[in-house]
């Protein structure tokens, strides 16, 4: 693919992204989500560590989909800890441990697939909070933001200048895992409005 077309992706990508926050922050605003503030803590950490790790290895146009997070992650972090999920659990002081491990494994091995693998690993323990809330208060959370986040990750994936296991490996888990988040949310408000009804 020519660097025009991975241009015109990566900025597909980051319009979807700001669709994507701007609904979540609107959902944030009336009071239907509450986000959980170690789960956007984590993501800010790391979005900004494998955003780095692409451009340092020519993720070029498809790194700006990670930028833009870095930026809007930190605006819903604010709003996590005014607005947000306020009961923390043991398990989530280990996922902010496990992905603040990662951010040093990086550092001290110098390998950025090391980076991108202990960032993936720390991403999918960030989530674990948002799964649970999620499974338990399914109305709470939006899946806009986590639906059109699987877009804007696939484009990234294609607006990549370099394709390689570090700077494809994290955007496909952020797919996959999305995709769960949201997949848990409809299971369970479905099988909530199915007990209700009964």
């Amino acid at each position: 693919m020519n660097y025009d077309a991975q241009v015109v992706l990566g900025v597909v990508s980051v319009g979807i992204g700001l669709v994507g926050y701007a609904l979540y922050f609107r959902s944030i605003f009336k009071g239907l989500t509450k986000p959980h503030p170690f789960t956007w803590f984590i993501f800010w950490v790391i979005d900004a560590t494998v955003m780095a790790a692409q451009l340092l290895h020519g993720g070029g146009p498809g790194a700006w989909a990670l930028g833009v997070s870095v930026v809007m992650n930190l605006f819903v972090l604010y709003f996590a800890i005014t607005r947000g999920e306020k009961r923390i659990a043991k398990v989530d002081w280990a996922c902010l441990a496990f992905a603040l491990v990662g951010i040093v494994l990086w550092q001290t091995s110098g390998d950025a697939l090391y980076a991108v693998l202990c960032a993936a690993g720390a991403d999918i323990l960030a989530k674990v909070p948002t799964l649970r809330k999620s499974y338990l208060r399914p109305y709470e959370e939006s899946i806009s933001v986590w639906g059109l986040d699987m877009g804007r990750f696939a484009l990234s994936i294609l607006a990549l200048s370099s394709l390689s296991l570090t700077t494809a490996l994290f955007p496909a888990e952020v797919i996959l895992t999305n995709g769960i988040v949201v997949l848990t949310v409809l299971l369970r408000r479905r099988q909530l409005a199915r007990i209700s009804q009964s």
